[in-house]
């Protein structure tokens, strides 16, 4: 429940500003805050703001990725903190996982390049982030890592989005029928409306 509000929340910041010449800051703020929750999966909402502003997905996934790569880095720092203990008590359901298993093995054998490639790609990057806090890699390393795996990735996924838009809505993840009402209001609506639309919306506040 808190997850589907949060997510809701996130979705409708990006379509209040998706006008505004901070944009790609205002996803990159979402990407962060979507990271942070370890919950809210961020591909919807970056295949979103594409749709919104389809002309600037460069900077869209530029924005998205110095954004998820600095809630990775706070995660980290939690991780890195917290200690072998403390971790397998509060994430039981992680540290026995299959991603687990696979995050270690790939970690201990091949570093920070391991994280670079699981941020590269739809693999889960919790277990890792917690396997390279715990093992403590160099975070300068740890970051440059996180931001180059996840600039490729939201490069990718943004360039689809905006090159297939009506594939990407179809291929959206679980929520692509909400995605699909509130893109295309934000498609179908000039500025002007939608800077009226947000505008009422304050008013009734």
């Amino acid at each position: 429940m808190l997850r589907g509000a949060l997510e809701s929340g996130l979705m409708r910041t990006l379509l209040r500003r998706a006008d505004s010449r901070a944009f790609p800051v205002v996803v990159g703020v979402v990407a962060l805050a979507a990271t942070l929750s370890m919950s809210v999966p961020f591909a919807t909402l970056l295949v979103a703001a594409v749709l919104m502003a389809r002309h600037r997905w460069g900077a869209i996934a530029v924005g998205a990725s110095l954004g998820a790569a600095l809630g990775a880095a706070v995660l980290y720092l939690v991780f890195h903190h917290l200690g072998w203990a403390k971790l397998f008590a509060a994430y039981p359901d992680v540290v026995r996982s299959s991603a687990w298993s696979d995050a270690t093995r790939w970690l201990s054998t091949h570093g920070v390049l391991a994280l670079l490639v699981i941020a590269a790609t739809p693999l889960p990057l919790t277990p890792a982030l917690m396997f390279a806090g715990i093992s403590r890699l160099p975070i300068v390393e740890v970051v440059l890592a996180l931001w180059i795996g996840k600039l490729a990735k939201y490069l990718v996924y943004a360039w689809l989005a905006s090159r297939f838009p009506e594939r990407a809505l179809r291929r959206g993840q679980r929520h692509a029928d909400a995605l699909r009402v509130i893109v295309a209001r934000a498609l179908s609506a000039t500025p002007a409306q939608r800077h009226d639309a947000t505008s009422s919306g304050e008013l009734r506040r």
